[in-house]
């Protein structure tokens, strides 16, 4: 059982971060967890474990079972979960990161933190390359289509944070946000300024079960040229929104769609 006490010496780790659970399963630390939060669902093994619910209000007694001695906990949205646990006597460790750069940093404190620096260095590399992989092809589109991604429906929130580099890696030109910034609204005004060629639907916590109708039917969304010429595209939202290995498969799906639009 997960809530069992461990014998191997490992350390127990509650990861309420489904992020944070990607990482640690890609570096082999998979069985060291022994709850998460309600949205860890890759890979499948983690879905086998104890799953708390309350993403950002995760009571200390319903942790206390589990006997975690590390918390992992992330992005912006939990923050104050992390400081809500820490007080409670929990040890915490949270990240933030808004950059490509801020996630290979996340995952090589993990090494550091859990003693398996080598694999983090590793994976940290196969994300460099994946993604310089897909870059190298992009090179080779002949022009940059404008990519409009959103993270929410309503209002309608612009995916910040890493997308927009993914955007630029798979090949697009992203809705101008500073590098790093967090995710906004946006008016149907700022939107038909960009006017984008592609837009990418990527609803945090719908995977990708998702009505496009709701977003081509929004009054005078139908002008924008994206959605009349029927570019409007829908991606499980983990491969965007959670800063993990899997943005490699999210560049190269970004990277597909501009494709074919251009050939």
């Amino acid at each position: 059982m997960q809530n069992e006490e461990r014998h191997d010496g490992s350390v127990r780790i509650a990861s309420l971060s489904p992020a944070a659970t990607e990482i640690l399963f890609a570096l082999g630390l998979g069985g060291r967890i022994v709850c998460t939060d309600q949205f860890s669902n890759h890979p499948d093994e983690a879905k086998a474990i104890p799953h708390v619910r309350d993403h950002q209000n995760v009571k200390a007694e319903t942790l206390i079972e589990y006997k975690p001695e590390i918390v992992l906990t992330g992005i912006s949205i939990q923050q104050n979960l992390a400081v809500d646990l820490r007080q409670a006597g929990f040890t915490v460790v949270h990240q933030d990161p808004r950059t490509i750069n801020a996630v290979y940093e996340s995952i090589r404190q993990f090494g550091t933190i859990f003693d398996v620096e080598e694999k983090a260095h590793t994976l940290v590399l196969q994300m460099q390359q994946g993604l310089n992989a897909v870059k190298k092809k992009a090179s080779l589109l002949g022009s940059k289509p404008r990519v409009y991604v959103e993270e929410w429906l309503e209002p309608p929130m612009i995916s910040g944070n890493w997308v927009p580099e993914v955007v630029r890696i798979a090949g697009g030109e992203p809705f101008p946000i500073p590098p790093g910034e967090l995710s906004r609204a946006v008016t149907l005004e700022e939107v038909a300024r960009f006017n984008p060629d592609l837009i990418v639907i990527s609803w945090c916590g719908a995977g990708s079960l998702v009505d496009k109708k709701l977003l081509m039917g929004r009054p005078g969304w139908d002008a924008l040229r994206a959605v009349q010429t029927g570019h409007v595209k829908v991606i499980d939202d983990s491969l965007l929104n959670r800063p993990g290995p899997r943005l490699v498969e999210g560049a190269q799906r970004l990277y597909g769609w501009m494709f074919e639009m251009l050939h």
